[in-house]
């Protein structure tokens, strides 16, 4: 395996900055080698180096891309957080079966889903324990900068190894039917979810609406403080005056973010607009 020098990680770390807002620290020079060394087997016979000059410099698009999602973390399971699922029952989703019994719309975002695992458990949660949403027009889109982890949100396909990761049994028998090696989330959760492609640092689309829950989870802690404070400024726009967003359970916000925590004191990661 090649070595990249000192050039060619600073050449990476503002390709990954200007395209993903990922800030990555100087001491991450191994994780880069162990994430683009197959990609430079394909590219450049071998040469990291050679691998991160030629996506900076050459307008290859296909190939920045291919960098960019090599270097992307995609760490992600069924639900991920007990703490969020608990809140998501107990809290926001009541709260707002309230506050929306007239117009009977529900509106949520998975800002950063990857290959589809917090949206399909959103879907679930849903559907186990608040059926009078059947009744209701739910939105829930999931959305990320990665076309291949959407494709594989897409198909709603997993290996054992990542159904074994947080999906109950029961789940996995209620809404999963076996493909081969692999288990496929049955069309009707996943039909409910639409997923798109959004870079949360570039333009958003402007049929883009406000949502009453955000899920913004394990997202802001890659990101420069500049990159956070203009992210959350644009959600805040996306966000309703009385709507939820949800973090990862280790981040917290600014004072200055626009968002204050949904419980006065409580150290739970989700918050409502200021």
């Amino acid at each position: 395996m090649s070595c990249i020098d000192e050039h060619s990680y600073l050449t990476l770390c503002h390709l990954l900055s200007d395209q993903i807002a990922l800030s990555l620290p100087p001491d991450k020079v191994y994780l880069a080698e162990a994430r683009l060394q197959n990609l430079a087997r394909q590219h450049t016979h071998g040469d990291i180096n050679a691998l991160i000059e030629k996506a900076s410099t050459v307008a290859d698009d296909a190939l920045r891309t291919e960098l960019v999602e090599a270097m992307a973390i995609n760490e992600t399971y069924f639900f991920r957080d007990p703490i969020l699922s608990q809140s998501f029952l107990d809290t926001m989703v009541p709260a707002l079966l309230e506050k929306r019994r007239r117009d009977k719309t529900l509106r949520i975002w998975s800002a950063a889903c990857s290959t589809g695992q917090e949206a399909y458990s959103v879907a679930m949660l849903l559907d186990q324990h608040f059926p009078q949403l059947k009744e209701w027009e739910v939105t829930l889109i999931a959305s990320d900068f990665s076309q291949s982890a959407l494709n594989k949100a897409q198909q709603g396909c997993y290996g054992l190894n990542e159904m074994n990761r947080g999906l109950p049994a029961r789940n996995m028998a209620l809404y999963f039917e076996q493909q081969g090696l692999d288990w496929q989330i049955k069309p009707a959760i996943r039909e409910r979810i639409s997923f798109q492609k959004i870079n949360l640092v570039r333009e958003w689309p402007d049929s883009l609406p406000v949502f009453d829950i955000v899920l913004l989870r394990n997202v802001l802690l890659y990101f420069s403080m500049e990159d956070r404070q203009r992210v959350l400024g644009r959600v805040r726009k996306h966000t309703a005056n009385d709507g939820y967003l949800l973090l990862g359970s280790t981040e917290s916000l600014e004072k200055t973010a626009g968002f204050v925590p949904a419980i006065s004191g409580s150290h739970r990661p989700f918050y409502q607009p200021a």
